[in-house]
């Protein structure tokens, strides 16, 4: 059948969107209906079930182990990792007989509630790294997130193999480096952004193979540079000395130009995209047929998705993903998944369906918290035939009574979880992060919001009073709990109080830089302004008289000078 276009109208935003043709053959292949919510909509409905930074102290119900758990809800059974692959509990315990009489997803919201869950997303080895959620084979990590094969690290989130690094977000293999954002590669490098092989640096935009070069921008392959001019090494190690950033002032000033600098002077190439073919988006490296889609590595054939890893192939409106094939609307469905649709977190599993937390299962359909397993329905055991036939009628049943949500959202087969049966509020979410609304918005959006209970930390320093210099602080300040000055904000997760760990100010020492004055969470959403959004925009070159044409995430109204792909490489490399 040969398909054409057709526009929607979206159940969520009220806006219309366009499916294409290929997006109806991937429906039509994988046996689903199209979408009835727009790509941006349905990216909100899946993130709204990706909390990684909110952690909450809680107790394995089987060894009564304390763990930090993604989960506040105290009705919900969560285990250790331990436990939750023992043979302590019956798996199917918690199975529900399905009622015809019923809704499907009030019946999913019923097992959800009921069967016990892993306490956060943790796999591989992980050592020392209990303050970490979404963490794959990393060692002495704190206050990390969604971070693979990482050692020393702390207060960062989305990093991969990197080591004793602090503070940095969606880079790679760094070493010794702070306050990286979107870079590779760079070696005792603080406060960089987008830049790749650098070496002892400072205030680096856009630079790559650079070494002890401090606030500049588009170089390539150069030494002893300030503000993008060439300096003796004297006059460089004079200019560092001159600069103070061991002072909290000193380092506050430089911060402020360098950002100026971005925003008004440097040349920014339209997207991030590296040795890729027919793409579209924007941080997508050794990729190919890639459209609408953000910070996607080793893949190809992937649309409407985010965070995809791992050569996964063939896959559509996904989020946190690696290493799956034919996956569809789902969020940490990884490690060899096969045919995965409306998951979260399944583990090598293959041909599952409307399911949460899974491990080495096969055909199980709306089932949570199962591991090797097989042809099971809302983790009742079935025999082969029967599963088949199951599902079938389930799914009638799932359009002949859809669940309507708060907001008069229909939700039929096709449609992944509703907002408002996420464990998590808006605000302890990715959403914060990409879509950020405040409280009254969410709620009248129908998204749920959680309040954090008011803890009293006993603050002994406000942050305002530190010293400016790290020459003046010593290890008293280990002892100290220091008050944030974004006062517990919701919107930015801010956890009011925050103290310096012995590790970490090791590393201010070792690198002269002054302790940091807001909590990890706000200085997270400090970082996230330089992040760009999930949206693309249609535009054309700024160089003069380029007429090209392109999509980009630098939203038309922003300052940023915006270079086709050509005319960038013609300017800066």
């Amino acid at each position: 059948m040969e398909y054409q276009s057709e526009t929607k109208n979206c159940q969520n935003c009220k806006k219309d969107f366009i499916i294409e043709p290929d997006d109806f053959l991937f429906y039509e292949k994988i046996k689903v209906p199209s979408p009835t919510f727009c790509p941006e909509c349905r990216m909100i409905r899946r993130m709204m079930w990706r909390n990684t930074r909110s952690l909450n102290r809680r107790e394995c119900f089987l060894c009564k182990k304390v763990l930090i758990s993604m989960y506040s809800d105290e009705e919900v059974h969560v285990a250790c990792v331990e436990c939750w692959n023992s043979d302590k509990w019956d798996q199917f315990q918690s199975a529900i007989n399905y009622d015809f009489s019923q809704k499907f997803f009030d019946q999913w919201y019923s097992l959800l509630k009921k069967a016990p869950r892993i306490f956060a997303y943790r796999n591989g080895n992980l050592v020392n790294s209990d303050y970490t959620n979404y963490t794959v084979d990393n060692k002495n990590a704190y206050l990390s997130y969604s971070v693979v094969e990482c050692e020393d690290v702390m207060y960062s989130e989305a990093i991969d193999k990197s080591k004793k690094s602090f503070d940095c977000y969606g880079s790679q293999k760094l070493d010794n480096c702070s306050n990286n954002i979107d870079c590779d590669g760079n070696y005792n490098t603080q406060y960089a952004i987008r830049s790749r092989n650098c070496i002892d640096s400072y205030f680096v935009y856009d630079c790559i193979n650079c070494q002890n070069c401090f606030l500049s921008y588009n170089l390539r392959n150069k030494k002893y540079f300030y503000k993008n001019q060439q300096l003796s090494r004297e006059e460089y190690q004079k200019i560092i000395e001159e600069a103070k950033l061991d002072t909290y002032t000193g380092i506050s000033l430089i911060h402020d130009i360098f950002l100026d600098t971005i925003k008004n002077t440097a040349i920014n190439r339209f997207s991030q995209i590296f040795n890729s073919v027919n793409v579209s988006g924007d941080n997508i490296i050794n990729s190919h047929n890639i459209k609408n889609s953000y910070n996607v590595h080793d893949s190809e054939n992937i649309k409407y998705s985010n965070r995809v890893l791992l050569h996964t192939k063939d896959s559509m409106d996904l989020q946190g993903l690696g290493s799956g094939e034919l996956i569809y609307e789902s969020v940490a469905a990884s490690f060899n998944t096969y045919k995965n649709y409306f998951c979260y977190i399944t583990l090598e599993s293959k041909e599952c369906e409307y399911s949460f937390l899974l491990k080495n299962c096969s055909n199980c359909f709306a089932c949570i918290g199962l591991k090797n397993a097989s042809y099971c329905i809302f983790n009742k055991q079935y025999e082969k035939e029967e599963y088949f036939e199951m599902i079938e009628k389930i799914k009638k049943h799932m359009d002949d009574m859809p669940y309507v949500d708060s907001k008069g959202r229909v939700y039929k087969y096709g449609e992944f979880f509703p907002f408002e049966m996420s464990p998590f509020g808006y605000n302890e979410t990715n959403n914060l992060d990409y879509f950020p609304i405040d409280k009254k918005e969410a709620q009248e959006k129908g998204y749920p919001w959680r309040s954090k209970e008011k803890r009293d930390y006993h603050i002994t320093i406000r942050s305002v009073d530190l010293p400016d210099s790290l020459q003046e602080v010593d290890d008293s300040i280990l002892n100290e709990i220091i008050g944030c000055p974004g006062e517990g904000d919701e919107r930015l997760q801010c956890t009011t109080a925050y103290k310096i760990m012995p590790d970490e100010l090791s590393f201010y020492k070792q690198k002269g830089l002054p302790v940091p004055r807001y909590c990890p969470n706000c200085r997270h959403y400090q970082r996230f302004v330089n992040v760009n959004p999930l949206k693309l925009w249609h535009r054309t070159c700024m160089h003069e008289g380029c007429i090209n044409e392109f999509e980009t995430s630098y939203a038309p109204e922003r300052s940023e000078i915006i270079y086709c792909e050509r005319c960038y490489q013609q300017e800066v490399c």
